[in-house]
């Protein structure tokens, strides 16, 4: 029965990630650890399906005109300080206080979400969006999550369309899953689990799908909204955990 759960978990996990771009690791994460996965099987396991989402769903978003040449020099802009701030915040997790950076995460990820919401715009600004993926890769260094959310909003604020957007998050994110799996290779014991198989499956055929939903929705106008309420959510759930349990 639980097996069931973590392939629906998977499946609906990559739709949702390469549709709006974010909540794979929010959703696939707790449904390993209720089925009673340990932390040391759990991070590898949605890393890697991470990877695998990422690769398919970029396959998908650029097979479906979401994300096309144009598009490169943005999503080398995401990439590369996502990548190199990632390694700095999984140091800086020995380090910092974990109460701390989940409420920052949750402040930053609501104000995001309300200011996408809202249709508050600024100019378009590569220092800005070296700045936001920047943030989003120390968020998924130090705390495995944090990064699609702050990316694909990040993008919208800053005047990019929402179709590449998404698209960007998701394929940005491979060097940022390849780099999280090499440090938990080479500092953690790494060793094969049946889960991983039966997470990436579902998750590969859910990641053919999302992209499609990208189009759709923004055709007619929904992400942006769908995109700011999911991260308000997000950002409020993400403060009442830190201080409520």
């Amino acid at each position: 029965m639980s097996e069931i759960i973590i392939i629906l978990a998977a499946f609906f996990a990559a739709v949702i990630d390469t549709s709006l771009g974010m909540c794979y690791g929010t959703i696939l994460t707790p449904s390993l650890i209720i089925a009673g996965y340990s932390p040391t099987i759990v991070v590898p396991a949605v890393l890697l399906s991470q990877l695998v989402v990422d690769i398919t769903g970029g396959a998908t978003h650029t097979k479906v005109k979401n994300f096309t040449k144009r598009d490169i020099k943005v999503a080398l802009l995401v990439a590369i300080p996502a990548t190199t701030l990632a390694g700095i915040g999984a140091f800086s997790n020995l380090n910092l206080s974990k109460i701390i950076i989940k409420s920052y995460i949750g402040v930053l990820v609501a104000i995001l979400g309300f200011l996408t919401l809202y249709g508050i715009r600024l100019r378009k600004s590569p220092k800005g969006l070296v700045l936001i993926s920047s943030i989003a890769g120390f968020n998924k260094g130090f705390m495995g999550g944090g990064f699609g959310p702050v990316v694909v909003s990040g993008q919208i604020i800053f005047n990019h369309d929402v179709r590449p957007s998404v698209a960007i998050g998701d394929i940005a994110e491979i060097p940022v899953c390849i780099v999280g799996l090499l440090v938990f290779a080479i500092f953690a014991e790494l060793s094969f689990s049946a889960i991983f198989l039966i997470v990436c499956i579902p998750a590969i055929v859910g990641s053919l799908i999302g992209p499609h939903l990208t189009v759709r929705i923004s055709q007619k106008n929904y992400a942006e909204k769908i995109i700011g309420v999911v991260m308000l959510i997000l950002g409020v759930i993400t403060l009442m955990k830190n201080f409520l349990g």
